[in-house]
Protein backbone atom coordinates (compact mmCIF):
# COMPACT_ATOMS: atom_id res chain seq x y z
CA UNK A 1 0.00 0.00 0.00
CA UNK A 2 1.64 3.49 -1.18
CA UNK A 3 0.52 6.72 0.10
CA UNK A 4 -0.01 9.35 -2.48
CA UNK A 5 0.28 12.86 -1.45
CA UNK A 6 -1.70 15.44 -3.44
CA UNK A 7 0.98 18.40 -3.58
CA UNK A 8 -0.38 19.87 -6.70
CA UNK A 9 -3.95 19.60 -5.64
CA UNK A 10 -2.83 21.15 -2.04
CA UNK A 11 -0.73 24.18 -3.72
CA UNK A 12 -3.43 25.06 -6.31
CA UNK A 13 -6.19 25.36 -2.89
CA UNK A 14 -3.93 27.04 -0.71
CA UNK A 15 -3.39 29.92 -3.73
CA UNK A 16 -6.99 30.24 -4.36
CA UNK A 17 -8.09 30.60 -0.54
CA UNK A 18 -5.05 33.37 -0.20
CA UNK A 19 -6.51 35.24 -3.26
CA UNK A 20 -10.04 35.20 -1.36
CA UNK A 21 -8.64 35.94 1.96
CA UNK A 22 -6.76 39.10 0.41
CA UNK A 23 -10.58 39.92 -1.59
CA UNK A 24 -12.14 40.12 2.02
CA UNK A 25 -9.52 41.79 3.37
CA UNK A 26 -10.47 44.29 0.46
CA UNK A 27 -14.08 44.13 0.61
CA UNK A 28 -13.68 44.75 4.64
CA UNK A 29 -11.36 47.63 3.75
CA UNK A 30 -13.56 49.48 1.06
CA UNK A 31 -16.25 48.98 3.52
CA UNK A 32 -14.85 50.68 6.61
CA UNK A 33 -13.74 53.67 4.54
CA UNK A 34 -17.78 53.81 2.86
CA UNK A 35 -18.54 53.51 6.50
CA UNK A 36 -15.90 55.41 8.06
CA UNK A 37 -15.35 58.74 5.81
CA UNK A 38 -19.19 60.01 6.33
CA UNK A 39 -19.14 59.22 10.20
CA UNK A 40 -15.84 61.62 10.15
CA UNK A 41 -17.18 63.87 8.18
CA UNK A 42 -20.56 64.37 9.85
CA UNK A 43 -18.89 63.91 13.35
CA UNK A 44 -16.54 66.87 12.71
CA UNK A 45 -19.37 69.26 10.81
CA UNK A 46 -21.33 68.49 14.48
CA UNK A 47 -18.41 69.71 16.19
CA UNK A 48 -17.90 72.82 13.90
CA UNK A 49 -21.58 73.73 14.04
CA UNK A 50 -21.48 73.32 17.95
CA UNK A 51 -18.29 75.24 18.35
CA UNK A 52 -19.99 78.01 15.74
CA UNK A 53 -23.53 77.79 17.66
CA UNK A 54 -21.26 78.59 21.57
CA UNK A 55 -18.88 81.45 19.41
CA UNK A 56 -22.83 82.95 18.08
CA UNK A 57 -24.40 82.84 21.74
CA UNK A 58 -21.36 84.47 23.10
CA UNK A 59 -21.19 87.10 20.56
CA UNK A 60 -24.39 87.78 21.55
CA UNK A 61 -24.28 88.32 25.33
CA UNK A 62 -21.08 90.14 25.08
CA UNK A 63 -23.02 92.49 22.70
CA UNK A 64 -25.91 92.83 24.98
CA UNK A 65 -23.45 93.03 27.78
CA UNK A 66 -21.10 95.75 26.30
CA UNK A 67 -24.48 97.84 25.25
CA UNK A 68 -26.01 97.51 28.73
CA UNK A 69 -23.07 98.95 30.91
CA UNK A 70 -21.91 101.65 27.58
CA UNK A 71 -23.25 105.14 28.16
CA UNK A 72 -25.76 106.38 25.97
CA UNK A 73 -26.64 110.00 24.73
CA UNK A 74 -26.62 112.45 28.23
CA UNK A 75 -24.49 109.94 29.69
CA UNK A 76 -26.42 107.57 31.32
CA UNK A 77 -26.36 104.04 30.96
CA UNK A 78 -29.32 101.67 29.47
Amino acid sequence: MTLTIPVERISHEARRRDVRAGLRRLVRALATLLVGVPYVLGWAAGRLWLGLTIAWVAAGEGWREGRRSHPGAGGRSR
